[in-house]
């Protein structure tokens, strides 16, 4: 299967509202099990059921890309993998900081209930075992290494949201976000300024303006410029959807 193939099932808009922002960067990312149909919100039933049919192999892409990565980190030396990802080795046990939450991985699999993606999120991060440490440089998510392919789907997927909270409920966003550990940050123009960290080395500065009027609330979210050290701008663009969710 060829991703002119998945192309000619999808919409073809361009709607930018899914993560890979296109239709054809969709289809060669579904073959790459980056996306899933479900990403694609103009996609019908009858569109998707074609394309599973012409799929190899029809089971789920993220249960196999976890069960390779668990195969993968688990074949590595943990202290080091501790040592690189700002996590903790005790007793052949993993135990990193995810969202506000301690998260304890071994050699068999997660102890906590997760979703996949965070999941995913988690070993990508682990296996990648990034060696920078935060410059402390903040940086728009297009300034990143390959980001601007993906900024506007992040700005879609991840500021307007939280933009959309803020304005709904300001005090419910932001004990949500010093719940997840967040801390101010002096010396923004924003009517809040915070830095969280989703993974142990790759923080975000969440700039919020609670609008008026006239202008509806805006969220900005920069993160360090070390980011796509330890993640690829697909996987941060994941982490940001996984940042809302986890704030909703």
């Amino acid at each position: 299967m060829t991703p002119i193939e998945v192309y000619k099932e999808l919409p073809r808009t361009n709607c930018g509202k899914c993560p890979a922002g296109t239709c054809m960067s969709f289809a060669v990312q579904f073959l790459r099990r980056t996306v899933s149909l479900s990403d694609c919100p103009g996609l019908d039933e009858e569109s998707a059921e074609k394309i599973r049919s012409m799929l190899p192999d029809t089971g789920d892409w993220k249960e196999k890309r976890l069960e390779e990565l668990f195969r993968e980190v688990s074949a590595m030396d943990f202290p080091d993998i501790a040592k690189r990802a700002g996590a903790e080795c005790r007793d052949d046990l993993l135990r990193i900081r995810y969202m506000g939450r301690d998260i304890a991985l071994g050699r068999s699999g997660f102890e906590d209930e997760m979703d996949i993606l965070d999941k995913l999120l988690i070993m990508m991060y682990l296996k990648n075992r990034g060696t920078a440490s935060p410059s402390g440089k903040w940086v728009a998510f297009r300034d990143l290494k390959d980001g601007l392919i993906r900024a506007e789907s992040f700005h879609g997927a991840c500021e307007i949201p939280i933009a959309k909270m803020l304005q709904h409920d300001t005090e419910r966003l932001l004990k949500r976000l010093s719940a997840m550990g967040a801390e101010r940050a002096g010396g923004f123009s924003a009517d809040y300024s915070l830095v969280v960290y989703p993974l142990p080395r790759i923080p975000f500065l969440v700039l919020l303006w609670r609008g008026d009027e006239e202008f509806g609330a805006e969220c900005k979210l920069l993160t360090d410029s070390t980011a796509a050290d330890f993640l690829d701008v697909e996987a941060l663009l994941y982490l940001g959807m996984a940042l809302v969710r986890a704030l909703k």
